[in-house]
């Protein structure tokens, strides 16, 4: 019995209150990506503008950075920077709130393009949906297996610690 209860704690990471306090910090982290994701669909066909960050028009990291910015975080202005706004996760790691970052319309080593994960498909290794700011469609949301999207997957980062 007493092997068992050893086992038991062993298992359990910090006291019951740290626990306790942890669930309560996820659940409002949670909360926090799922107002950003709520704020970021409000905008769902509104038309891309180069160089644009408001409702009347966005270019992709004038999005992300429009939309971080209403719950205190502010992101760099240039999509090959917001990559350096955040904690570096792998694609095995992604969570919906975080930015995930591609090759521009000429495919290279350079980043130009970034979007929002919006949702992590379990069943595709490495999948996800992601809203951003499209050059044809405006804000839209897009699956990573899109051919455009796939070959063209550079990174992610974590700009809300989760």
């Amino acid at each position: 019995m007493q092997a068992a209860g050893q086992e038991l704690n062993a298992r359990k990471h910090g006291t019951i209150r740290e626990q306790i306090e942890q669930s309560a910090l996820n659940h409002k982290q949670d909360s926090k990506v799922q107002e950003i994701l709520d704020y970021a669909y409000k905008f769902k066909g509104v038309p891309y503008r180069h160089g644009a960050s408001s409702p009347r028009g966005f270019d992709c990291s004038g999005f992300t950075s429009y939309v971080f910015k209403r719950f205190g975080i502010n992101l760099d202005r240039r999509s090959s920077a917001q990559i350096f706004d955040g904690r570096r996760v792998s694609r095995s790691e992604l969570k919906p709130g975080d930015l995930v970052f591609f090759n521009g319309r000429a495919v290279n080593k350079r980043i130009g393009h970034v979007g929002i994960v919006t949702e992590v498909d379990n069943n595709n290794a490495g999948g996800f949906k992601f809203i951003h700011a499209a050059v044809h469609t405006g804000i839209t949301e897009s699956h990573s297996s899109e051919s455009y999207y796939s070959k063209r997957y550079m990174g992610a980062c974590r700009v809300l610690e989760q």
